[in-house]
């Protein structure tokens, strides 16, 4: 139990933070390596990849922290359940967004798979990239319900 608690709390976190140290060490290995003359052509490519792997468990991340731009405008117009109600509703069309989002990921990555593209530089295959904002957004999904129960049990409490 502890360990499912530790992943609830800290795996887009930890995910985020192993991708982002790794892209600082390979694009500085890649700047100091240009100084003396030398160059890796896969240098470039992964820290791309690894910046897209990034960017989609980030958005997960932010919405488990409830850190999305959102218009808080219309939240003003309400007070208790009709908020929450909103909240739910905002959760709601962000889940089909995702769902959409996955979906058609997971049709690409099919597409992927059979064609057997791999990278330029790396080799490999092309699944691996393309694979993160399908599994960013199937993450996404996770923590929309998460929140929605958590909006309906702090709703409860007041």
């Amino acid at each position: 139990m502890k360990v499912i608690k530790w992943m609830d709390e800290n795996l887009e976190k930890g995910i985020c933070t192993i991708l982002l140290t790794t892209m600082t060490i390979i694009i500085s290995m890649q700047l100091i390596l240009r100084w003396t003359g030398q160059k890796l052509d896969w240098t470039e490519e992964i820290a791309r990849y690894c910046f897209v792997w990034l960017v989609y468990i980030a958005c997960s991340y932010g919405v488990k922290r409830r850190a999305h731009i959102k218009v808080d405008a219309v939240m003003l117009l309400f007070r208790g359940k009709g908020k929450m109600a909103i909240k739910i509703i905002s959760n709601a069309l962000f889940f089909v967004f995702a769902a959409v989002v996955s979906y058609q990921g997971v049709l690409l990555l099919k597409k992927l798979s059979l064609s057997g593209q791999v990278s330029p530089a790396v080799q490999i295959p092309m699944v691996i990239p393309y694979a993160s904002y399908t599994v960013g957004f199937i993450m996404v999904m996770f923590r929309l319900v998460q929140d929605t129960v958590l909006i309906i049990k702090e709703e409860r409490k007041v």
